[in-house]
């Protein structure tokens, strides 16, 4: 009748690709009246992706064929493959490259881990992305912006905002990065790179040793370096310097100041303790300070000692990228751009096409049309390629639920404490999602906790401790360092255990606590009709992948109100 509404419902079904679909819909009425409307939907899949790697030395005149049997193991749609040529063998540039650049976090280390790469790589294609895509700069760009919000009033870095500073050795690490930034023309705010220069210069003497070794090659390239202290730092405090990238970053400041034989000195003991690790730095690793130490070695000991160096270090340095972290992702990556830097030019061929590349690596990013006829790519030059292939996409069958080293349990409740059952929750139903786990393994854990929401869930508020005062059959919530409601998931970042590493600023009290049981809660409101896959909630030491939880997944039914 004239006037009259009627809603009209049409149920969806999510196809077995994950990408973007198109809904239409076309009315016609009295009166030659029609209307179209179109809208994107977007389907996602309900397990964050995974990775496998594989390497083959290509000899000379050697051809490999790539098939479908590489992305056998992912659903359909969200597979990518990467295919490298490079005569480094062990650093897979392009894949550790689309580690950082997938990396979901946003913390002061990972941000600038992600980027500073990008500075010296600066070719979209080694992130598999086409012309369409956000450039290199841009990504750069908009990480110089993101570690300046971070900067605190004072000067130095917060670990995820501008409060709650970052340990001391990132300090530096932050402040190098901004310098490199400016150095190849992105724009850095000149106010905030002179507060952050200032807070390093008026601190550098309080910091651990490891850390003012980095902070004076930072101010000595800043030109903002009392030779007279980097002298009497090495003098009288280097001697406590637990590890060679401590070292080698001194010698480079030494240098910087004019001082080539206390360099030279330096540069000795950076290669005697080329293979020391500081137990107590969280953030390095044997395979960080390796790669970080070559990737220096010429600013501190010229072509000879790069050349030194790479002998010690150039084939240790393998890993895979699935269990590498994003300090040893950054510094392997600048590893190979410092090793990529002579050898001629790469000669190939892809399909029975010659090619010739003057830059290593070379990267391939064939499409799954070409994956599925066949990719085959041959060595056409006199020299040994390697062949560095990473598959990347959602696995096909659901991951169990694990438990290594960290655990994590996840319970749906109503909003009077009841056990809310998720076959049968009827649209705009409340419930407060609650989590909670355990430090298993013992050690010290900088952790990320992950939950993607199903398709049928909006987040309405993250719990806080004064909001949980409404619901009081809730166990206390866990002090985060961040916990925040996205558009799709929950994400909570959060310490575990006792702190291994201690900032000047830190009070004994801090270096103390010992936490190692964690709850966080939020609430959804059930919004769409429909039955949607549940994703599994994951957590995660970010700087040991080998530390793990992973609850089960399961399924959501939503029926009309």
């Amino acid at each position: 009748a004239a006037g009259q509404r009627d809603p009209f419902t049409w149920p969806l079904t999510a196809a077995n690709e994950a990408g973007f679909g198109k809904v239409s819909v076309e009315l016609a009425g009295p009166g030659n009246f029609a209307v179209r409307r179109e809208w994107d939907i977007q389907v996602r899949a309900a397990q964050t992706p995974s990775a496998v790697d594989t390497v083959s030395q290509l000899a000379a005149g050697r051809e490999l064929t790539l098939d479908r049997n590489v992305t056998a193991g992912f659903a359909p749609g969200t597979s990518q493959v990467a295919v490298s040529l490079t005569r480094i063998p062990g650093i897979d540039v392009a894949a550790l490259l689309r580690a950082l650049d997938k990396y979901p976090f946003g913390c002061i280390e990972q941000t600038t881990s992600r980027a500073l790469p990008l500075l010296y790589y600066n070719d979209v294609a080694l992130l598999g992305y086409g012309p369409a895509d956000p450039r290199i700069g841009d990504r750069v760009q908009e990480a110089v912006y993101r570690i300046v919000d971070m900067q605190l009033p004072d000067g130095s870095f917060g670990m995820w905002g501008p409060y709650s500073p970052a340990a001391e050795w990132l300090q530096a690490y932050a402040m190098d990065f901004l310098l490199r930034a400016r150095d190849q023309s992105m724009a850095v705010p000149s106010a905030s790179l002179q507060r952050g220069l200032t807070w390093l210069n008026r601190s550098v003497d309080k910091l651990s040793p490891n850390a003012q070794a980095y902070a004076w090659y930072v101010l000595a390239k800043a030109g903002l370096a009392d030779p007279g202290r980097v002298r009497y730092f090495q003098d009288n405090e280097a001697g406590k310097i637990s590890d060679g990238l401590a070292w080698a970053q001194l010698a480079a400041a030494l240098n910087h100041v004019a001082e080539p034989g206390r360099a030279r000195l330096a540069f000795a003991k950076a290669r005697e303790m080329v293979n020391a690790v500081d137990r107590n730095d969280y953030y390095g690793s044997a395979l960080r300070n390796r790669a970080a130490l070559l990737a220096l070695a010429a600013e501190a000991g010229g072509r000879e000692g790069f050349t030194q160096v790479a002998s010690l270090v150039g084939e240790r340095l393998n890993a895979n990228v699935d269990h590498t972290t994003t300090q040893e992702q950054a510094w392997l990556v600048m590893a190979a751009h410092a090793m990529a830097g002579s050898g001629g030019g790469l000669a190939y061929s892809v399909d029975g096409e010659r090619k010739t590349a003057t830059r290593d690596p070379v990267v391939i990013n064939p499409d799954q049309a070409a994956i599925g006829r066949g990719v085959r790519v041959k060595n056409e030059g006199d020299g040994t390629l390697w062949m560095q292939v990473t598959a990347r996409g959602v696995p096909t069958e659901p991951l169990p639920a694990s438990t290594e080293g960290l655990s994590v349990q996840r319970e749906f409740l109503t909003l009077d404490g009841r056990h809310a059952d998720l076959r049968r929750l009827r649209q705009n139903e409340r419930l407060i999602v609650s989590i909670s786990g355990g430090n298993l393994e013992g050690g010290y854990h900088e952790v990320a906790l992950l939950d993607l929401l199903p398709a049928g869930f909006e987040i309405e508020t993250v719990l806080t401790e004064e909001k949980a005062k409404s619901f009081g059959f809730l166990p206390k919530l866990s002090e985060t360092r961040i916990a925040e409601g996205r558009d799709d998931r929950f994400f909570a970042s959060l310490n575990l255990g006792r702190r291994t590493y201690r900032s000047w600023w830190d009070s004994d009290e801090e270096m103390k606590r010992t936490i190692n049981s964690y709850h966080v809660a939020y609430i959804v409101r059930a919004v769409t009709p429909g039955s949607f896959a549940l994703p599994a909630t994951n957590v995660s030491d970010m700087y040991a992948p080998r530390i793990h939880g992973r609850t089960a997944m399961g399924r959501v039914e939503i029926a009309p109100r």
